[in-house]
C-alpha cells in the first residue's frame, strides 16, 4: 500500500515527474518503482502508473512485481484478458508470489467465479498465513455465494485483525440477518462491545438486531448507547425514531428526529418522517408544516407530496390536494396507489373524466383488485357509460373469479336497470360459487330486499 508518510516521498515523485517531462530515462531501484506505481494507482492517475510500470519493467525485466502492477492497472480498466496475460508473465518469473494469487482471485471475483476466487485467496494463506488482508476478500466471496456461515467465520477472523473496520461489522450483521440468527447476532455484538465499549457502530447494529427481534425496549437501549458514544451519528437517530414509531411512541420519535438536526443538516426525508409521526398523533397542522418543509428541502420527495395531498383532502382543500397529488404522480408515474388517490380526489370535485384516466392508468399498471373494478364501474355509470361499466365488471371477474363483491355489484346494477334475465344469470352463478354473494348484493343494494323474487333466489342458496 502507498504510504504518504514515507521519507522523501515528494522528492521521489518529483524526480520521476522531471524524468517524464524531460524524456530523460533515469535509474530507479525496484522499491522506488513499486512506490511510484502504487502512488499513481491509488491516486487514480492510471496513465502515469502504466508509464512508470513500463519503464520499471524495462529496467528490471526479471522482477515479477511490475507485470503484477500492470495487471492491477488493467483490472481497474476492466481489461481482464490483458490482465491475465500479465499475470501469466508474472507467474513465469515468480510462481509463488502471493500478490499474483490475490490478483487472480480479484479477476475471478469480477467475472462472478466466486468459488475460484476463494481458492485463489486461500492459496495466499497457504503460502503466507500472515497476509490477513485476504480474510475480508474470502468472506465477501462466500457472501456472494450465499454461504453465510462460512462468510461469518472469515469475517470474525478479519475483525480480530481489524476491529475498527465498520464495513466488517456491517457485513457480520448482514450475514446473521440472512441466517435469521438474531440471538447469535446479539451474542456476537455483546462480546464485541465488551472488548470495544466505545464503538458506536457495534451498539447501532445491536440495536437494529433487537428491533428485528421485536425487542423494542432493548433496541432503544442499545441505540441510546450508540448516541452516547457519538451524538452526531445520524443513522442511530433515524433507527431509534423508527423503533419508537413501531412502539407507538410517535411524539418521542418526532423529538428524536429533531435531535439529529443539532449535528446534521435536516433533510426532506427527516421532515417527512416527522410529518408521519404528527399524522399518527392526529396533529394535522403540525404534520402539514412538516411535509411542507420536506418538499422545500427535497422537491423530488413524492411520498411527502402524497401525504400533503391526503391532508388537503381531509381538510376538503381539493384543488390544493390535486396540485400535490399531481406532483407525486409526476415524480413516480408507476405507482398505482397515487392514481387511486388522484381518482378519489377528482371524483370529489366532479372531474370525472380525469378520474376515468386515473383508473385506466391503474389497470395499465397491473393493479387488478376488486375494489378498483367496482369503483371504476361506478364512475362509468355516473358518466352514463352503462355498457362500458358492465364490460369493466366482466373484466374484473376474469381477474377475480371468486370475488363476491364484483358478482354482487354486477348483478345489482343489472337489476337496477331492469336487465333481470342477465342479472339472475350472474346472481345464480355467483351464489353457486359462494352463498355469501347474496349478502354482498344486499349490502351494496339494500333496496333490492323489497324484491321478492330476488330474495327467494338468495334464500334458496343459503
Amino acid at each position: 500500500m502507498f504510504d504518504s508518510d514515507q521519507p522523501d516521498t515528494g522528492h521521489l515523485i518529483e524526480r520521476f515527474e522531471v524524468m517524464m517531462k524531460e524524456k530523460d530515462v533515469r535509474f530507479f531501484d525496484v522499491e522506488e518503482f513499486e512506490f511510484i506505481a502504487e502512488y499513481y494507482l491509488e491516486t487514480g492517475r492510471y496513465e502515469k502508473a502504466l508509464h512508470a510500470i513500463d519503464i520499471a519493467s524495462s529496467q528490471h525485466p526479471h522482477v515479477a512485481t511490475f507485470p503484477l502492477k500492470r495487471a492491477q492497472y488493467l483490472v481497474a480498466m476492466d481489461k481482464i484478458d490483458m490482465a491475465e496475460r500479465e499475470l501469466d508473465r508474472a507467474e513465469s518469473l515468480d510462481p509463488s508470489n502471493v500478490d499474483m494469487f490475490i490478483a487472480r482471485g480479484t479477476i475471478a471475483s469480477k467475472q462472478g467465479m466466486h468459488s475460484q476466487a476463494i481458492r485463489m485467496f486461500k492459496t495466499v494463506l497457504e503460502n503466507d498465513a500472515s497476509i490477513t488482508d485476504v480474510y475480508p476478500m474470502i468472506a465477501a466471496e462466500y457472501q456472494s455465494l450465499g454461504r453465510y456461515e462460512e462468510a461469518l467465520k472469515f469475517l470474525k477472523l478479519a475483525i480480530d485483525e481489524f476491529p475498527e473496520d465498520e464495513l466488517l461489522l456491517y457485513n457480520v450483521a448482514v450475514c446473521f440477518d440472512m441466517l435469521n440468527s438474531g440471538d447469535k447476532a446479539v451474542e456476537f455484538f455483546m462480546e464485541y462491545i465488551n472488548k470495544n465499549p466505545y464503538n458506536e457502530i457495534a451498539w447501532y447494529h445491536l440495536g437494529i438486531t433487537h428491533s428485528k427481534m421485536n425487542s423494542f425496549e432493548k433496541a432503544v437501549w442499545a441505540l441510546d448507547y450508540s448516541l452516547l458514544v457519538d451524538d452526531s451519528f445520524t443513522a442511530a437517530y433515524y433507527e431509534k425514531a423508527r423503533v419508537l414509531e413501531r412502539m407507538g411512541h410517535f411524539e418521542e420519535a418526532a423529538e428524536t428526529l429533531q435531535q439529529s438536526f443539532e449535528s446534521d443538516e435536516p433533510t426532506g426525508y427527516s421532515y417527512y418522517r416527522i410529518g408521519n409521526c404528527y399524522r399518527q398523533m392526529n396533529q394535522q397542522e403540525e404534520a402539514l408544516r412538516a411535509f411542507k418543509h420536506a418538499v422545500q428541502l427535497d422537491e423530488e420527495l413524492d411520498e411527502a407530496y402524497l401525504e400533503l395531498s391526503l391532508i388537503y383532502l381531509d381538510q376538503e382543500r381539493y384543488f390544493e390536494s390535486i396540485h400535490a397529488i399531481k406532483k407525486a404522480l409526476a415524480l413516480d408515474k408507476e405507482n398505482p396507489d397515487y392514481y387511486v388517490i388522484a381518482a378519489d380526489i377528482y371524483k370529489k370535485v366532479g372531474m370525472l373524466l380525469e378520474a376515468e384516466e386515473c383508473y385506466k392508468d391503474i389497470l395499465r399498471l397491473g393493479f387488478h383488485e376488486p375494489d378498483i373494478f367496482i369503483d371504476y364501474a361506478e364512475l362509468l355509470l355516473d358518466l352514463d357509460m352503462v355498457d362500458q361499466a358492465m364490460e369493466t365488471l366482466s373484466e374484473g371477474l376474469k381477474f377475480n373469479p371468486n370475488s363476491d363483491e364484483i358478482s354482487a355489484v354486477m348483478a345489482g346494477y343489472l337489476f337496477t336497470i331492469d336487465e333481470r334475465d342477465q342479472a339472475f344469470d350472474i346472481l345464480v352463478n355467483g351464489l353457486t360459487n359462494s352463498p355469501t354473494v347474496g349478502e354482498a348484493v344486499i349490502n351494496y343494494f339494500p333496496h333490492l330486499m323489497d324484491d321478492v323474487e330476488i330474495m327467494a333466489v338468495i334464500e334458496k342458496y343459503k
